[in-house]
């Protein structure tokens, strides 16, 4: 698989496919969101994305975690978690998350970066698919 990072229009790209992830704007920090558009087909369809920094991760593990203890072990892990739900778009999510996960890693060297797509396509929130990329 080959992706294209493009500096100028901040826009990674999957050769092979088209299928292309560009960054529009961050909202404030602790809104924890940033918006991107989803390039497939010719098509811009955009979307927003949250991120967290592996809390939910350390709360699963330790469910009675205090704020202070879980900050100094999330600032720890050096992990940034990007996550997108029910795109509406006819796309491969796993090269979708692959691109995703190249485009957000561009700059951040220090920190693991990865990203989680979800679909959920019935009232029953149990029912659904995930992909992810991981670093």
């Amino acid at each position: 698989m080959t992706i294209r990072f493009d500096p100028d229009l901040r826009r990674s790209t999957h050769v092979e496919s088209g299928l292309a992830v560009q960054w529009v704007r961050d909202e404030p920090p602790m809104e924890r969101s940033t918006h991107f558009k989803l390039i497939v087909g010719g098509i811009e369809v955009p979307f927003t994305a949250s991120y967290d920094y592996g809390e939910d991760k350390i709360k699963k593990a330790n469910p009675n975690i205090g704020a202070i203890e879980l900050d100094r072990l999330s600032t720890a892990l050096w992990e940034k978690n990007y996550r997108a739900v029910n795109i509406e778009a006819n796309f491969d999510k796993q090269v979708f998350v692959e691109v995703w996960r190249d485009l957000v890693s561009q700059g951040h060297s220090s920190y693991r970066i990865s990203t989680y797509y979800t679909e959920i396509r019935t009232p029953h929130a149990g029912e659904k698919n995930e992909w992810e990329c991981q670093g």
